[in-house]
């Protein structure tokens, strides 16, 4: 038997049950054909209620033959009534229903009660989504020779594991800090009191004691090389594993003075010559830098730490990397490759270690200088030996050969190295942690300072409060309640920006909302879609118009309704129903920040479903420039799910709220960060270039002595005070 019978089949079936049952049960009795030829609204009230039981019999016998069964039957929908609902202003924005049903929340349970379940279950959810991934070889070692012995943030269980290895690397850094600052400001002060002639305890005089003087620099160094063991021995390592980065530099500092006092000790005499001198002391002062460079990171690492680990929304920043979709999203506006930004919700941010500790800037500089500097270190130091004339018979001539190699790689080693990047980037991580942005190193920088386009909602651009009712009118025959359901079940449906205006009015009782069973949004005029089996459109007066809608007041009549605010009109089934008198005002920090998005090259792309927003309405509200804003078509807001829709676990550098100001802040301090480090970059280049440039003239000269160690720590100091002086910008 066919699942689809018509009425005649269903009433012949009964007809003939019946008259066998009455058969068996009273053959005398005659059993009259019920046939339902007269429509239901023409019967009698009396004949009605006889179908109305002749239905229920025919159905309860459908089920006991098997043709139908309950389950078949639709579930009747208990729906509060909006008369009994008191309309006020106050409540949350109306979640989507799709985020939370992708995070296995049941869809029965009210707003409160879902964001409840979502942070109770949040670390066992995001467990059970894990992925397991092979890494790249050479990335793990490198991250591994960074951060050794501290384990990755993999889950929220390991918070008090690796909290443990972050502030045990602090003490181990501390420590290392004060060893260094002793053997540093004693060598210095030995040091500099010998090349000023100051008065001194006479055993580190270096005319009368070389020995003494020599030993103890010696020593200070073999101090300096034991506590920072891993620094020279990684730095050494990268030097042949053609990674050379910032602990490379320290290290060939170090090792070269130190060797150079250790084969002096064989002859201190020389020392008393004044055109040969000890640089061991500018060489730790090159460790403490490092090792406050290394502090810094730590520290930094520490507070995005707890600030990560702490329980607020994240919406981690990431890249469309489909060139497909993102040339998509940018077409129109973009004349070159797109760099397409945008936020995705997410309950855990991955290789949160790997991202602190990230090579920088500073990194690519040392990889590329250190050889250089290593062999000019060399060039110069085999150029003393023939043009140094204080030197007598080849001893002299070697020794002072690795004075000059020391003097020379002393006087290019860029002391300030390491603060270059960790000085601008501190500053920055203060000031975004402040608006919930995180920042965890630099290869945020590396990854999002090219962005030339972000995808946003528009709902980030209209935060809570700022898109309002101002009036209502009804203009047809459909209840004022009624209409108000409508408008809101397709607004919260699709997204609008209406959605916590509503959702205020309901009272959050999201319960009373009808299925839409389908929409679509007409650029730029509004939204259309199927509720209860009536054509329902809710938007400008130009998409009634396209539709044919009937009983639209005239624009006269309009704008006295409007008073200077938009218009949004509700049709159901083909006649107009409702007029909606919209008010929308623009945060005072959104439009300041779209504004900087715009003067720093950022289209923003906004996906809206509203029909009073478009472009010029947009650049009039926030002061944006017209050209660097989009709005999304509607054929691709389905791609924008894909980009933006939550994800348990995500990868990222930067992470934030969710909050559009946060997030054009993050990825402007990115630009402003290249730029300043670059900046940076190129003077301790300009610095060492020129260092390497004295050096070589001075022996040429013959007059290498003239650059003893204080030489070489002003020459340092000041290059470093023009550096941060220059990187002085706000981020």
């Amino acid at each position: 038997m066919s699942d689809k019978l018509s009425i005649d089949d269903i009433v012949n079936e009964y007809n003939e049950k019946k008259a066998k049952d009455a058969e068996q049960e009273a053959p005398a009795q005659e059993v009259e054909p019920i046939i339902p030829d007269v429509p239901a609204e023409q019967a009698d009230p009396e004949r009605a209620e006889k179908n109305a039981e002749l239905i229920e019999s025919i159905m309860k016998m459908r089920r006991e033959s098997g043709g139908v069964s309950e389950e078949s039957e639709e579930t009747p929908v208990s729906r509060p009534h909006v008369s009994d609902i008191d309309m006020g202003l106050t409540g949350k924005i109306i979640p989507k229903t799709e985020e939370i049903e992708r995070v296995d929340i049941p869809s029965d349970l009210d707003y409160e009660e879902k964001s409840k379940l979502l942070r109770d279950h949040r670390r066992s959810k995001v467990d059970s989504f894990r992925l397991k991934h092979a890494e790249d070889p050479e990335e793990e070692e490198e991250i591994e020779t960074k951060h050794t012995g501290q384990h990755e943030f993999e889950q929220f269980e390991d918070e008090d594991e690796v909290l443990s290895d972050i502030l045990q690397v602090k003490q181990n850094l501390t420590v290392r800090m004060i060893v260094l600052l002793f053997a540093g400001v004693f060598s210095l002060l030995i040091t500099l009191a010998n090349d000023f002639g100051l008065s001194l305890v006479k055993v580190f005089d270096k005319v009368e004691f070389p020995s003494t003087y020599l030993f103890t620099n010696t020593i200070a160094g073999l101090v300096a090389i034991a506590i920072s063991y891993t620094v020279v021995l990684e730095g050494i390592k990268n030097i042949f594993r053609r990674r050379a980065d910032c602990d490379s530099i320290a290290a060939i500092g170090i090792l070269v003075s130190v060797v150079s006092g250790i084969a002096t000790l064989f002859e201190p005499s020389i020392v008393r010559q004044s055109f040969y001198h000890i640089y061991t002391s500018i060489a730790i002062i090159g460790l403490i830098f490092n090792t406050l460079g290394k502090l810094m990171i730590v520290k930094r690492t520490e507070r995005n730490f707890r600030f990560v680990a702490d329980d607020f929304e994240r919406c981690a920043l990431v890249t469309v990397d489909d060139e497909d979709t993102a040339g998509k999203f940018t077409k129109g506006v973009l004349n070159d490759f797109p760099e397409l930004a945008t936020m995705r919700r997410t309950e855990f941010i991955k290789d949160f270690m790997k991202n602190s500790y990230s090579s920088d800037v500073a990194d690519t500089y040392a990889r590329r200088m250190t050889p250089l500097i290593l062999l000019a270190g060399v060039i110069v130091g085999l150029l003393s030996m023939v043009f140094e004339k204080n030197t007598a018979g080849m001893t002299e001539k070697v020794f002072n050969m690795l004075a000059v190699m020391s003097g020379t790689i002393t006087l290019c080693s860029s002391l300030s190295l390491m603060l270059i990047v960790n000085i601008p980037l501190g500053r920055a991580q203060n000031k975004y942690l402040q608006y919930s942005g995180v920042i965890l190193g630099y290869s945020a920088v590396d990854r999002f300072c090219d962005t030339n386009s972000v995808l946003v909602d528009a709902e980030q651009l209209f935060p809570k409060g700022m898109v309002d009712l101002k009036s209502i009118k009804l203009l047809g025959s459909t209840k004022i309640e009624e209409c108000i359901l409508y408008a809101a079940s397709l607004a919260c449906q699709a997204g609008s920006v209406l959605k916590p205006t509503f959702y205020k009015m309901l009272r959050g009782k999201t319960e009373m909302l009808y299925p839409v069973e389908s929409y679509i949004y007409e650029d730029g005029l509004g939204l259309s879609g199927w509720i209860e089996n009536k054509r329902v459109l809710f938007g400008s007066r130009e998409l009634m118009e396209n539709h044919s809608i009937e009983g639209l007041p005239p624009k006269s009549k309009e704008a006295d309704y409007a008073k200077g605010n938009m218009v949004l009109y509700l049709s159901v089934s083909g006649v107009v129903s409702m007029l909606f008198v919209v008010q929308a005002k623009a945060s005072l920090s959104v439009s300041r920040w779209l504004k900087e998005m715009g003067n720093n090259g950022i289209v923003t792309v906004v996906r809206t479903v509203d029909g009073f927003i478009d472009l010029d309405f947009l650049s009039e509200l926030f002061g944006a420039d017209k050209s660097m804003l989009k709005l999304l078509p509607f054929r691709f807001h389905k791609d924008y799910v894909k980009e933006t829709e939550y994800t348990p676990e995500v990868s990222s550098p930067m992470l934030c709220s969710g909050h559009f100001p946060s997030f054009a802040m993050l990825l402007i301090g990115t630009k402003n960060l290249k730029q300043i480090t670059a900046l940076g970059v190129a003077i301790q280049a300009g610095a060492a270039v020129l260092g390497a440039g004295i050096a070589l003239v001075m022996t040429l000269l013959g007059t290498f002595g003239q650059i003893n160690p204080t030489f070489a720590l002003v020459y340092n100091l000041v290059f470093m005070l023009v550096t941060l002086a220059a990187e002085n910008r706000k981020v």
